[in-house]
């Protein structure tokens, strides 16, 4: 007779391969978020429009089609960093979807090792594997947020060099008496960065939009968490109402550079303390091996 616990364990197994399996056959594309995609002017780090069209877009569209229907759903029970994925271009319905996914595969995972330690005559018990399927599970579900925002706090980082060299460009646009506006559209469109795409795409819908270009900056400083964007905002504006930003752009610029080269010294601080304790260990290691041969033959006289 089959025992209680191998049958609760196949019937999971198999429920979690069924799921895998209907979440990763092709599927029609919508097409409604096809088009989405096609009109979108501001991709985040790392995810231009050809290369979202060429990299596993259908499996990325069926997560998303999984997330946003768990959203509709339970969407108010979730906490979600919607800043950091809009910061990184992805939708709150493609990060649900890829952490239910992981979370599945994670639970069958744990599960099919379980099934093949029983029956390769290990004894191990029914609330292992379980317990284990659950705490893999719940370790994938809450990396998931935990890399959407070391992503965003990279993606920032790059995010404020480009920042810098706008501040610096602009500032030689406005020095070649170039209007306040035109200064920040021109210099926007010059670079290929993805955060100059953000201002260009965000000055463009404020254009169509009636309302002033640097409200736009401000706004897209807001939406991304980029407070480096909502000073340079004040400064158009002010050049807006005829006052000269040229001295404002320059020193908002070498303060911000000043400000990541003493990050970048504080994470390389950082990183030697981090060292240190690794350093200590096995230097306590390595002399415990040459002095106990030493002390093991002084104590046997």
């Amino acid at each position: 007779m089959i025992a209680p616990g191998a049958l609760a364990c196949g019937a999971l197994c198999g429920g979690g391969l069924f799921l895998v399996v209907r979440e990763l056959w092709p599927a029609r594309p919508d097409m409604n978020a096809v088009l989405d995609r096609l009109e979108n002017l501001a991709p985040g780090p790392g995810h231009s429009q050809g290369a979202r069209a060429r990299d596993g877009e259908p499996t990325r569209a069926r997560w998303e089609r999984t997330g946003e229907h768990i959203l509709a759903a339970h969407g108010h029970r979730l906490r979600l960093p919607r800043q950091d994925l809009d910061l990184l271009g992805r939708s709150p319905g493609e990060h649900i979807g890829t952490k239910v996914v992981g979370a599945v595969l994670a639970l069958v995972i744990v599960q099919l090792a379980g099934l093949g330690a029983a029956l390769a005559g290990f004894g191990l018990t029914f609330a292992l594997p379980v317990l284990g399927s659950l705490v893999f599970a719940a370790y994938i579900w809450i990396d998931a947020d935990a890399q959407v925002r070391r992503k965003a706090r990279r993606a920032r980082l790059a995010a404020r060099y480009a920042i810098a060299s706008f501040l610096e460009r602009a500032q030689l646009e406005r020095g070649a008496n170039v209007g306040p506006e035109a200064a920040v559209q021109r210099t926007a469109e010059v670079g290929d960065h993805w955060v100059l795409a953000r201002i260009s795409a965000a000055l463009k819908r404020a254009e169509l939009a009636g309302i002033p270009q640097w409200e736009a900056l401000q706004q897209l400083g807001e939406q991304l968490g980029i407070p480096e964007l909502e000073a340079p905002a004040e400064s158009f504006s002010l050049a807006g109402e005829g006052a000269s930003i040229n001295k404002t752009l320059a020193t908002q610029a070498l303060l911000l550079r000043q400000r990541l080269l003493t990050d970048r010294e504080a994470e390389a601080h950082a990183a030697s303390e981090r060292m240190v304790v690794p350093g200590t260990v096995l230097f306590t290691v390595v002399l415990a091996m040459f002095a106990y041969p030493a002390f093991r033959a002084l104590t046997s006289i």
